[in-house]
């Protein structure tokens, strides 16, 4: 068994045990499976993170926080998706994780998704591993009863990002109320799913605003400019949760906002331009 060593000697984080690591795409997606080992009690909601401690050789101590891919459970076991990028120090070391490893986190922290009323449907909007959330709270809301319809838009930019399709539609085939879609900002001639940005695909297929509880995690780009949008048309900000995973702090252009009103079909909740104004930070 090989211990890494945590990121702060002085202040001993969590401990948990590498159990498996998925290579899910050729594009750098992961999914890495863990046990805690510690004795301190492990209990989490869809929409939390732990925060991953590790030594980087070159820049020292580093820490960054993932979403649970994984539904609570009383195993003491979680998964984190991971998208792997060569100037991420932490994304580097999960991806070099092998069965056996201990490694030291700090958690769970965050936020919980379990924030609607059970009676409006859920509409969920991810790019990237941005699924990783929404995973953990369609394996635990729909086992559950949740009878609502939920649709999930999933924005990628190429086929080869495409991955967990087994479990989307294990999801699909045993609950007729929930559904998904893909959508490819650079797919190739042969893609037969949506085509373009989630901001400019998702818009014209919502019919409806009423009775809906928006769901944005992933890029902050996109949920920045979907909420602006989204706010204009009236939808209230309660109903509105977020979770940037970087672009934390994008500020939309009025134009781009406009643009994506302007791709939106449904006219049930319209506001005065002056809600957009405010969210902008314009007088």
């Amino acid at each position: 068994m090989r211990e890494i060593p945590p990121t702060y000697p002085t202040r001993l984080p969590r401990r948990a045990l590498v159990t498996g690591n998925q290579r899910l795409t050729s594009t750098g997606t992961i999914l890495v499976s863990f046990r805690v080992v510690d004795e301190e009690p492990f209990e989490f909601e869809p929409g939390e993170y732990i925060a991953v401690d590790c030594r980087d050789p070159v820049f020292g101590y580093r820490r960054s926080p993932y979403c649970i891919f994984s539904p609570p459970n009383e195993d003491r076991t979680f998964e984190l998706l991971v998208r792997v990028v060569q100037k991420g120090p932490v994304s580097l070391f999960l991806s070099h994780l092998e069965a056996g490893d201990v490694i030291g986190f700090r958690g769970p922290l965050g936020k919980s998704m379990l924030v609607f009323t059970g009676e409006e449907e859920l509409v969920l909007l991810a790019t990237g591993v941005g699924l990783g959330p929404f995973h953990s709270l369609l394996y635990t809301i729909l086992p559950r009863g949740f009878s609502q319809p939920v649709t999930l838009y999933w924005g990628l930019r190429l086929e080869e990002d495409i991955c967990l399709i087994e479990s989307l539609e294990e999801l699909a085939g045993t609950y007729p109320n929930f559904t998904y879609r893909i959508s490819l900002s650079q797919p190739s001639p042969a893609w037969r799913g949506l085509r373009g940005r989630i901001s400019e695909t998702v818009p014209p297929l919502l019919q409806s605003l009423r009775n809906k509880h928006f769901y944005l995690c992933g890029n902050g780009a996109m949920i920045a400019e979907m909420t602006a949008a989204l706010a204009h048309l009236g939808v209230p900000q309660t109903k509105i949760f977020e979770e940037s995973f970087f672009n934390h702090k994008f500020k939309p252009e009025p134009s781009r906002v406009q643009e994506i009103c302007s791709r939106f079909v449904a006219t049930d909740l319209i506001s005065p331009y002056q809600h957009l104004k405010e969210l902008l930070g314009e007088k």
